[in-house]
């Protein structure tokens, strides 16, 4: 009888149907992935954001509730956008921002889905009664991602 030594080689069959079975799980789990793996933004990504968070930060200041609701659905707009330029995947913001969960700060997190529940309530309840203060809240939670 032989002793087979514990660090001994596989040979090249073993290598064989080892690579076979990683390709396999890879292409299992491609559509899972996504194609985008994207992390950063370019320069016109980034212009754009700044140009629109400007608009923001200006509709934000009014003390008329419907401009100030406005910049909360235009906030929710542009954090989904730059979610979806990092290579968020999802059908809905909802989901690409659980996919980015460990790619965002904590708190910054919370923040965002603060703001974007203020508002699904806007898009979804039409007699609600909102403060202009919380409509800055909310705006400023959400621009407070683009920072970043």
């Amino acid at each position: 009888m032989s002793i087979r030594s514990k660090n001994r080689q596989p040979d090249i069959l073993q290598t064989i149907v080892i690579g076979f079975f990683k390709l396999l799980w890879w292409l299992i789990t491609l559509p899972f992935k996504g194609f985008s793996e994207k992390k950063g933004l370019n320069i016109e990504e980034r212009t754009y954001i700044a140009k629109k968070k400007a608009e923001i930060e200006n509709l934000a200041q009014s003390e008329n509730p419907i401009e100030l609701s406005h910049a909360v659905m235009e906030a929710d707009k542009l954090v989904d956008f730059k979610l979806k330029a990092m290579g968020a995947r999802g059908e809905t913001f909802a989901d690409r921002l659980r996919n980015m969960e460990n790619n965002i700060p904590p708190s910054t997190y919370e923040k965002i889905w603060q703001g974007h529940k203020l508002r699904n309530e806007l898009a979804h309840e039409h007699k609600m009664r909102t403060s202009n203060a919380e409509y800055r809240e909310a705006s400023k939670k959400l621009l407070d991602f683009l920072k970043a």
